[in-house]
């Protein structure tokens, strides 16, 4: 079932979401999230959950055959081929992430980034997504770590928050994931971990690749 408050909160956000993002977390963190992502080779036919506007759809197309980038808000999904309808090999569609329109084992990647920290139940994510994963198939899932900062910057990155996007969204606030807990929940779902890596040192995000068994 598809939930409009949901929706309506993040596209609130669409004409200035990547500059809103830089605000909060900084260039750096961002950059560092998209080269690590640029060491990935040959991913295959890749489903991208929560693309945004396409900020990761760019790095994430140099390394695969073709990418099905998907995001809950409609408004987010147009201004992503907006903004990046110019590459190749991208189709961009609205899905809710928890109930995909697509067969059982149909890609070989799923991808998401700054996403599993912020939609309220991701174990469920994690499910959906091994349900349209090949066997073998990678999952990569980054995200901003925010448990893995200092108290002081921690603290400086929640105000610049408040300031650029007021107050959180319930679903954003319903479970804490940090490093450790992704890699205890992929692995309690089948799932192998490859790689998994911290980023960035006064704002930080994790990098987990794993593979289904």
């Amino acid at each position: 079932m598809s939930d409009p408050n949901k929706e309506v909160y993040w596209s609130q956000f669409v004409d200035e979401f990547e500059q809103k993002q830089q605000q909060v977390v900084g260039d750096n963190i961002l950059s560092l999230m998209q080269a690590e992502l640029s060491k990935e080779q040959n991913l295959g036919e890749v489903l991208e959950l929560g693309c945004g506007t396409g900020l990761f759809t760019e790095s994430l197309q140099k390394v695969s055959t073709l990418v099905t980038a998907t995001d809950y808000s409609e408004e987010m999904v147009t201004a992503a081929r907006n903004k990046r309808g110019y590459l190749k090999n991208v189709k961009y569609i609205k899905a809710n992430a928890f109930d995909l329109e697509f067969d059982e084992e149909t890609f070989d990647t799923v991808f998401m980034a700054n996403l599993i920290h912020v939609i309220g139940n991701a174990e469920k994510l994690v499910l959906e997504s091994k349900r349209v994963l090949k066997k073998g198939g990678v999952l990569i899932i980054t995200s901003f770590a925010i448990t893995e900062m200092n108290f002081f910057n921690r603290m400086a990155m929640g105000i610049r928050y408040l300031k650029t996007f007021g107050k959180p969204s319930e679903d954003a606030t319903k479970e804490k994931t940090t490093q450790k807990s992704v890699e205890q929940l992929l692995v309690k779902n089948g799932f192998k971990i490859s790689k998994s890596t911290l980023l960035g040192n006064k704002s930080r995000a994790f990098y987990i690749r794993c593979i289904k068994q």
